[in-house]
């Protein structure tokens, strides 16, 4: 890539005067609730699809064992089809959004979470429904993932793009763990008889359900295209028009005409690079793959050995407070991330998540430990600490992968990464486990979550508040610093 100077020294290239809305005042927004307001639109369009992502994280969760579905045998197939599905889909979405607009992405992956939803409500005790319905979902959240990422990226305005990115994707897969662990903490002692059939795998149906028709509805009355793909096209006038809708009121004002001249500056720096980004991928690939590690199979085994033995294998509270501290971990630093910062976030969530996952390592590796009611309350306790301390690492990828790739490479970058994150989980989903499996794999977590906090202050980039241009140049290199 070419250095920052280069992209600093780009001058404004449009002149107000001729577009089609001439700028106008609106009353500054002093309130943290008129801010919001201001730019609620930006929140809109691009969520969309979020809940799309809410009914893929119930199949993350359902992937790692939280189902609870009689008498149906699972295999290795039926518990990784989901992240295959997912995986071809961020391909092809990746290669298809150069030549299809975002909103018929979003609209081809709502009518698909909506069919998921209704084989998992209509066939639920069916080997081949279940497999169907999983991989119409997972392809669907591949499908959308990347145009998602790249709106929010291109549509929110700088002081809130790692807030709305957060809570847009990091946020909504973590509520619907969250979901999934309260369906089967309530239906765990539910036995289907001839006269009472409904479960927790028709309520993942109906949520799936109200998430594929609530998205498919918001998608159509509420998605604005990226202005970055109007001016692509040479077409000004569109993209002044999707800046002006992007906002409330819906005017043509100063700051817009800022924006826009942003935008186009940014268009013209990323039209005279000719680098790969290979740092930019490479951090956020290794990121993403970490980010898998706090929530697999083996946390879901960790978790049940924990509290089966502290509290009781019919006591299932510890599932709902696991899932709620995950989907809280994440909502807490998404709010503080444009102002404390990306890189301080994911810090912290990184060095609370090794030392707490080096405990949870050498409690297991003493097999004694699994017989005592007193070390595994520890287990379980360090599970609900990590659990929330691994929001704090997540969700700065959020951020990270709308603004770190140049223009021409993002779609295929971000697929890249979620792709990464994808292939850790299933290569942890077709491995067979043993006594000593849960020691070497937090121990290994620790590892690597202290590695990346020591390598984080050096290689990663904070770009809290930044521009796209300037947030894509600090990761040209591999050393940032502070």
């Amino acid at each position: 890539m070419e250095n920052r100077v280069t992209i600093e020294n780009v001058q404004p290239t449009t002149n107000p005067m001729y577009l089609r809305y001439p700028p106008q005042s609106v009353p500054p927004a002093d309130t943290r609730f008129q801010s919001f307001r201001r730019n609620a639109p930006q929140m809109y369009s691009a969520g969309s699809a979020a809940l799309i992502l809410v009914s893929g994280g119930m199949n993350i969760a359902w992937s790692c064992g939280l189902l609870h579905i009689q008498d149906f045998q699972t295999d290795t197939h039926i518990m990784i089809c989901w992240y295959i599905a997912a995986i071809i889909g961020a391909i092809i979405s990746s290669f298809a959004l150069k030549r299809v607009q975002k909103r018929l992405i979003y609209l081809f992956s709502s009518a698909l979470t909506l069919i998921g939803g209704i084989l998992f409500l209509t066939i639920y005790d069916l080997y081949g429904g279940i497999a169907a319905a999983r991989y119409l979902n997972g392809f669907a959240v591949g499908l959308v993932f990347v145009p998602m990422m790249v709106l929010i990226g291109e549509s929110v305005i700088s002081d809130k793009r790692g807030k709305f990115a957060a809570l847009l994707e990091m946020s909504s897969f973590a509520l619907g763990i969250f979901l999934q662990t309260l369906f089967t903490a309530a239906y765990y002692d539910f036995t289907p008889t001839i006269y009472n059939e409904f479960g927790s795998t028709q309520v993942h149906g109906i949520t799936v359900i109200v998430c594929g028709a609530l998205s498919c509805f918001l998608s159509y009355f509420f998605f604005i295209e990226s202005p970055v793909y109007h001016l692509l096209r040479s077409n000004e006038n569109e993209a002044i028009d999707c800046l002006r809708r992007l906002q409330h009121p819906s005017v043509y004002t100063h700051e817009t005409h800022q924006q826009f001249d942003e935008l186009k500056r940014y268009i013209d720096v990323n039209e005279r690079i000719d680098g790969l980004a290979v740092p930019a991928l490479l951090k956020l690939c290794l990121h993403r793959a970490l980010v898998s590690l706090a929530f697999s199979p083996l946390t879901i085994i960790a978790l049940v050995l924990a509290y089966s033995i502290n509290v009781g294998p019919r006591d299932t509270w510890p599932l709902v407070i696991f899932g709620l501290l995950f989907w809280l971990g994440t909502l807490v630093p998404a709010c503080i991330m444009d102002t404390v910062g990306r890189k301080k976030v994911l810090l912290i969530g990184a060095l609370v998540s090794g030392v707490v996952a080096f405990v949870i390592g050498g409690i297991f590796y003493d097999l004694i430990n699994l017989y005592s009611s007193s070390q595994m309350g520890i287990v379980m306790y360090m599970l609900f600490i990590l659990a929330f301390s691994a929001g704090f690492f997540s969700v700065s990828s959020s951020a990270y992968l709308t603004e770190a790739f140049p223009l021409h490479l993002k779609p295929f970058y971000i697929a890249a990464a979620f792709v990464v994150q994808m292939l850790v989980l299933l290569i942890i989903g077709v491995c067979s486990f043993d006594r000593n499996s849960l020691e070497a794999y937090y121990i290994t977590s620790g590892v690597f979550y202290v590695a990346f906090f020591a390598a984080g202050i050096v290689f990663l980039p904070e770009t809290k508040q930044n521009s796209l241009r300037n947030a894509q140049s600090k990761f040209a290199t591999f050393m940032n610093g502070w």
